[in-house]
């Protein structure tokens, strides 16, 4: 994962939303001139796409789910993303005719993440808010990861699997000793995609997304390893820290999700 910048909210500085709004027409020839990466509605993350049983991530925008849960107990020792979101892309710029070459085809090149507090126990709120004041931590909520693939003009879609809370965040979370079974911490995951067509970079419209962190709210049920029977709740198939409910056994101080079963 690569370190960025995050933007600037236009609630951040007065009376900017106002100025921006009386700009727009001017920008919009600008932009139009001078090939600027986003220009409202051309590029845009449709939703959040529910994966199927086997994680095949679907093209269906019918098929989706509007906030998450994570349960930062379940997140696995080595695993890189706490969080997993599948964003449906489409891309809105005219499609090519006849036999033309699609000059408005994107080709993608990376997602960005930026997460935010929407509303948290204070230990949580104050660790996020060291995290983002430390150069060397705010990586952590702002951070680019690489991607690859491409989305035909005209209404082209593509869905995709990106990693969008690293586990290293899950963990400085939990032991805050802010996150309880109830689900009274949300954050927000703002996600853009990049990508470039054949005359200038381009950038999809900002996607926001709420997710729910706790500690133990996903485990449905739990038993000594090996587990007595066959367990109800199988959980995420793509990420067993995420969304669903799930069977658990303990070896020792161990949990073990989903369960290991008694033969």
């Amino acid at each position: 994962m690569t370190p960025h910048e995050p933007r600037i909210r236009a609630s951040v500085v007065p009376n900017l939303r106002s100025r921006v709004h009386r700009l727009l027409p001017l920008l919009s020839i600008a932009c139009g001139l001078a090939a600027c990466g986003r220009v409202p509605g051309q590029f845009e993350i449709v939703n959040d796409q529910v994966p199927t049983d086997s994680c095949a991530v679907p093209v269906n925008d019918s098929v989706y789910q509007g906030q998450g849960t994570l349960d930062a107990r379940l997140v696995r020792n080595g695993a890189s993303a706490a969080y997993l979101i599948f964003p449906l892309l489409r891309n809105n710029l005219p499609g090519a005719s006849g036999g033309e070459v699609d000059s408005n085809k994107i080709v993608l090149t990376s997602f960005a993440v930026d997460i935010s507090v929407l509303t948290a126990p204070e230990a949580v709120t104050s660790l996020v808010g060291m995290l983002g004041a430390d150069p060397n931590l705010s990586s952590l909520l702002h951070y680019k990861t690489p991607w690859s693939g491409s989305l035909a003009s005209g209404g082209g879609e593509l869905s995709a699997a990106v990693p969008a809370v690293p586990a290293e965040l899950a963990a400085r979370m939990l032991g805050s000793q802010g996150l309880s079974i109830q689900r009274s911490t949300w954050l927000n995951l703002r996600i853009r995609s990049f990508g470039k067509t054949t005359t200038r970079d381009i950038e999809s419209d900002p996607f926001d997304f709420p997710i729910a962190v706790c500690d133990g709210c996903l485990i449905a049920n739990m038993q000594p390893c090996p587990f007595m029977g066959t367990p109800s709740n199988a959980g995420h198939p793509c990420n067993v820290a995420q969304d669903y409910p799930v069977d658990c056994c303990t070896a020792g101080n161990e949990l073990v999700c989903p369960p290991v079963v008694s033969q």
